[in-house]
């Protein structure tokens, strides 16, 4: 499944590229068909109905940049799923792929870009359906390991569902810290320790932390790892650092 889901997203994006490729007049005339069987069937359920055809025209083509990219979102869920995407970067992957199909658009006859489609139309499109099956799908079990072993000790569940309540994980908004989480304690300093709560009250932005550590001095006597890899500890999202020093003064970092 995890090459399956990755394999349908890229054909479903190569063709989305591939219509983009046709130009203005081949467009309008499929869209124009699609247009024409549409409003007969109106014309037949609502009689005297005032809808012009341009109009639906418009809707027609505005509605098929919705589609496409419902389909592609839908189908962005699994890939995401399988390959560890967060849902942050397969939002920003959604937002480039209409950017990039608004470009092919501009190098074909008779077709612009358009600011309004990638945003509007497209994105939109994309995000409903990539937020739709994060609404459906998303949810974790609270179940915990050993009723789920019970369960499948007793055949009331499968042996693929208790696997998915066990290992199954939730597509988060990120993967990655962007916060962190700082505390100090002093001892004996109950002044101190008010105002260092103050200051860190609010969860410092971690590329201000990354940049304070490139110009920090490292023990690497005391410290059994470099400032690269502490660098890239704390970039991971949950982790949670204790430290006690030599005077036991004692520092909680924790990266959000």
């Amino acid at each position: 499944m995890k090459h399956l889901s990755l394999i349908i997203t890229i054909l479903l994006t190569l063709f989305i590229f591939t219509m983009s490729l046709i130009n203005g007049t081949q467009s309008s005339e499929l869209s124009s068909g699609f247009t024409l069987q549409i409003k007969n069937l109106l014309d037949a359920v609502f009689v005297n109905n005032s809808i012009e055809i341009d109009t639906l025209h418009r809707v027609v083509r505005k509605g098929a940049h919705i589609f496409e990219y419902f389909v592609l979102g839908l189908s962005y869920y699994l890939t995401a799923k399988y390959w560890k995407l967060s849902i942050l970067k397969v939002l920003f992957i959604g937002l480039v792929t209409a950017t990039v199909d608004e470009i092919i658009q501009s190098f074909t006859p008779d077709r612009v870009i358009s600011a309004m489609d990638i945003f509007i139309y497209d994105f939109i499109g994309f995000a409903l359906g990539f937020g739709l099956m994060i609404l459906l799908f998303n949810q974790t079990k609270n179940i915990s390991p050993y009723k789920t072993l019970t369960m499948l000790e007793s055949n009331k569940i499968s042996s693929k569902k208790a696997y998915r309540y066990l290992y199954d994980e939730k597509i988060d908004f990120t993967n990655r810290a962007h916060f962190v989480k700082l505390r100090i304690i002093v001892p004996g300093e109950v002044g101190v320790n008010r105002f260092l709560k103050v200051l860190f009250f609010v969860p410092l932005p971690l590329g201000i932390i990354r940049f304070g550590l490139k110009f920090a001095k490292i023990d690497n006597q005391n410290i059994p790892i470099s400032k690269e890899q502490i660098i890239e500890l704390i970039t991971n999202k949950g982790i949670e650092i204790k430290v006690d020093a030599a005077d036991n003064t004692k520092v909680f970092i924790k990266t959000i």
